[in-house]
């Protein structure tokens, strides 16, 4: 395809918007059309530090580039001793000019800080602050605002007043980093309320309230919710999702320690019919409630990401706060269309339940079930040719010497599958008979008593090779992170996989092992114990 006709042209775009760089710089030696478009595609974004923003501006107007840009990453970072405060100044302004004299193209707008994480400088505050200002004043029709990676300490009064102001936003990405207060809760609910009729996402997080909540509740094309770690209400959930439950596709609830048992309950297909993405990590529900969600009743058709933790301790005397096996059975049953499942914390799991999830789901991707809810780092012990990394101390030791990362949620970390938008036109019902994988043929196995699992020095369950007995229907496994000691029936089992590149584990033999790395050579093990 030489792109010497609009259609082919068009499509060339299309593809060329889903390339990385390197892919980029290939196309370019292709022929005249494939370089202009290719580099028509390269220039849709400018990244560079706020001092570099009007040299940048002026070389793309040089180019004839300045109509292709879409989005702008700026860096706010505060260069100590580059530039005196007034030259400092002047070049935030003559940016800002700058930008407020192109044509409206530029749609999508990321801040960040390289330094954010750390405490700040009256320096940076300052510089940063007046750089966000300067910028929101200058862009009027943005649709994006990512300032998930700048620290909320920016927000003083002249950039709280001016976030204000942005009209027509259809994905806002709040800030995670520094202490987030009531000042910054009450900016996000007026920037949420300005843009409620455009909005399509909202990563608030832990800046979410209540008010808030009602405010999305006028949001007719809200799509997905992030409100990890906010303290909104039952009453709050319950309201929005009887309004706007039946369009969201995303809703991330993990830390929301105010939720009870009177809201979660609702969240049911009934409720949610569209629902992608389902995040209820550390949320104080027991067992009756997840078994309400995944019940006979309970088909998601649609759910391709599901994560759970019991926040309640197992040493809790309230033993029925945990994922036993009929969930995972229910789970294996009623979500066939899973790519997904991180499971943390959840002591009521033996090997008939993991054999339930292995067995039924075939479009699974990315597995993590881990008894512990707080898991050590691994450390990487062989960077060379092979790939090959195995942890060798206990898991009582944290084997990371890197603090920055939290220990109890290492694992909960571990970035999901890209999730593509799913088709809406064709009605749910038409698509259940289509969405169940085919019937497994892997032979039946009785169940293994729950006294006769194997545990740890510490009395801890671990899984067994019986866990694979009925087999892993799944062909392809990005990540599979499984509490349990690997043997030679296991690495027999795992051979007949197309595709693993990521294996977690408390044990693995020496042997299996071996069988491991010969199927799988760039396959990354990480295990605590090799025997």
């Amino acid at each position: 395809m030489d792109g010497s006709s609009p259609a082919a042209a068009a499509i060339i775009e299309r593809v060329i918007s889903f390339l990385g760089k390197k892919e980029l710089i290939a196309c370019k030696t292709l022929n005249k059309t494939w370089l202009a478009l290719t580099t028509s595609q390269s220039a849709r974004n400018i990244d560079c530090h706020i001092t570099q923003l009007p040299l940048r501006i002026a070389y793309y107007r040089r180019k004839g580039l300045l109509t292709t840009v879409r989005s702008l990453t700026v860096d706010l970072g505060y260069i100590d001793g580059y530039l005196s405060a007034p030259a400092y100044e002047r070049r935030i302004n003559n940016a800002a000019m700058l930008l407020g004299g192109l044509p409206a193209t530029i749609r999508h707008l990321k801040l960040h800080m390289p330094d954010a994480r750390t405490i700040l400088s009256n320096s940076e505050i300052y510089f940063g602050s007046m750089a966000l200002c300067q910028l929101l004043s200058a862009l009027s029709r943005l649709i994006t605002l990512d300032l998930s990676d700048c620290p909320v300490s920016l927000l003083d009064t002249p950039a709280s007043s001016q976030l204000g102001n942005i009209m027509g936003l259809k994905t806002i990405r709040w800030f995670s980093l520094g202490r987030n207060d009531m000042s910054s809760a009450a900016t996000l609910y007026h920037l949420v309320s300005a843009n409620s009729q455009s909005l399509t996402a909202l990563y608030g997080k832990s800046d979410i309230a209540d008010k808030t909540l009602q405010a999305l509740c006028t949001a007719p094309n809200l799509r997905c919710l992030d409100a990890s770690g906010s303290s909104i209400s039952d009453d709050a959930l319950l309201e929005l999702v009887e309004t706007r439950g039946s369009k969201l596709r995303e809703l991330v609830l993990s830390d929301c320690t105010s939720l009870t048992r009177r809201s979660i309950s609702h969240l049911v297909p009934k409720a949610l019919p569209q629902l992608a993405s389902l995040d209820l990590y550390n949320v104080m529900v027991t067992t009756d409630t997840y078994q309400g969600l995944f019940n006979e009743q309970a088909h998601w058709p649609y759910l391709r990401d599901l994560k759970l933790k019991a926040a309640i301790p197992h040493t809790s005397p309230r033993h029925d706060s945990l994922v036993n096996d009929d969930i995972l059975e229910a789970i294996g049953q009623n979500c066939p269309r899973l790519v997904s499942l991180r499971l943390f914390g959840c002591h009521g799991i033996t090997d008939n339940g993991l054999s339930s999830i292995l067995g039924n789901l075939g479009y699974l991707r990315e597995l993590v079930v881990m008894h512990s809810a707080s898991e050590p780092t691994p450390a990487t012990r062989d960077n060379t040719a092979s790939a090959t990394v195995s942890a060798t101390r206990s898991p009582r030791q944290p084997l990371s010497a890197d603090n920055s990362t939290s220990d109890n949620d290492f694992w909960a970390d571990i970035p999901s599958l890209p999730r593509n938008a799913l088709s809406q036109q064709q009605p749910l019902q038409t698509r259940h008979r289509s969405l169940v994988s085919p019937p497994s043929t892997a032979p039946s196995s009785p169940r293994v008593p729950d006294g006769d699992a194997p545990r740890t020095e510490n009395g801890q369950r671990i899984f067994t090779s019986h866990a694979l007995h009925r087999g892993v229907r799944s062909r392809r496994f990005n990540l599979l992170n499984l509490d349990m000691e690997y043997d030679s029936v296991c690495a027999e089992h795992l051979a007949k996989l197309s595709h693993l590149h990521i294996l977690c584990g408390r044990m693995i033999t020496r042997h299996a092992k071996s069988l491991i790395e010969n199927q799988f050579p760039k396959c990354k093990m990480m295990v605590w114990n090799i025997d």
